[in-house]
């Protein structure tokens, strides 16, 4: 239409003489500039649209590669790759959201256009399916991957379950192993208890001023019968394991006499150079009638 107006105008000057300034030259400048100004509009229209159907191209290839981006990440195992396809799947969400905002601008264009611009009206319905084929795949997707999460959660809850289960246990043989400690302990204070003796030796007045013996009977003093006090304060003697004590060192010492009870056939006197041993021949019998063993000696 341009071409066809400059060619007028070019006759119509050659043909005329100064018609710049005539009426019929003024009205076909003004018509040219109208159409030349609708040709310039029309071309910034059909640019915004091609540009408005790239970009919504754009998108679905976008939305394409994070859908095998995200079919790649399920392979590692969801629970691993959770927060990677979570906001892969917020960006897909939001491209989709921007094609459809596109879209329904597209269309409003299109109407404007009407009938006359079949391509358009034909590229328009194509990315309406592309984009309705993308979001039931979308919508299949996010089913799937809820499905995923719902097991994850059911793993995590057994999971839960069993660290409960385990932490349980742990606490009852926990109790149970401080039940044993402290039964040890009782059979290991018995068992010291039960392998504990004591002894001392002296000379009777050395005996009686600790407190260890005592004279009892007798008239006027005489024939007066030394025992072991009822009452004896440990630390006057020597503490010892019954079943290693084999024998008591009693030194350079010329007579000698067991105070306490103890069976005669379980112990006897010997002497090594001028020493005087009280050795033990069956500790159990030694110690039955009594845990004290109190020699005088002079």
């Amino acid at each position: 239409m341009k071409n066809i107006l400059f060619i007028v105008l070019a006759v119509f000057v050659f043909s005329c003489g100064n018609v710049e300034n005539s009426k019929e030259y003024k009205e076909l400048q003004a018509r040219y500039d109208s159409l030349a100004a609708v040709s310039t509009g029309k071309s910034g229209e059909n640019a915004e649209l091609t540009r408005t159907i790239e970009e919504i191209e754009a998108n679905l290839d976008s939305v394409a590669k994070d859908q095998m981006v995200i079919g790649e990440l399920n392979k590692e195992g969801y629970a691993n790759q959770k927060e990677k396809i979570d906001a892969m799947i917020a960006g897909i969400n939001s491209y989709m959201e921007q094609n459809k905002a596109k879209m329904e601008a597209l269309e409003k264009k299109a109407k404007k256009a009407g009938k006359a611009n079949g391509a358009l009206q034909k590229m328009i319905a194509s990315l309406k399916k592309q984009i309705t084929e993308k979001e039931t795949q979308i919508v299949e997707m996010q089913s799937t991957i809820q499905g995923l999460e719902v097991k994850v959660g059911e793993l995590n809850q057994t999971v839960a379950a069993k660290d409960q289960e385990i932490t349980t246990k742990n606490e009852e043989l926990s109790k149970k192993d401080n039940e044993l400690v402290e039964r040890q302990k009782t059979i290991d204070n018995k068992e010291t208890e039960l392998t504990t003796g004591y002894f001392a030796f002296g000379t009777r007045k050395e005996l009686a001023d600790q407190g260890i013996i005592k004279k009892e009977g007798g008239v006027l003093g005489m024939g007066k019968v030394v025992k072991i006090s009822e009452k004896l304060d440990n630390k006057q003697f020597k503490k010892v394991n019954i079943k290693s004590l084999s024998e008591i060192k009693l030194g350079l010492v010329k007579k000698k006499k067991v105070v306490s009870t103890h069976p005669e056939n379980s112990y006897y006197f010997t002497t090594s150079g001028e020493e005087v041993f009280l050795k033990i021949s069956d500790y159990n019998k030694f110690w039955s009638l009594t845990k004290y063993c109190v020699i005088e000696i002079d």
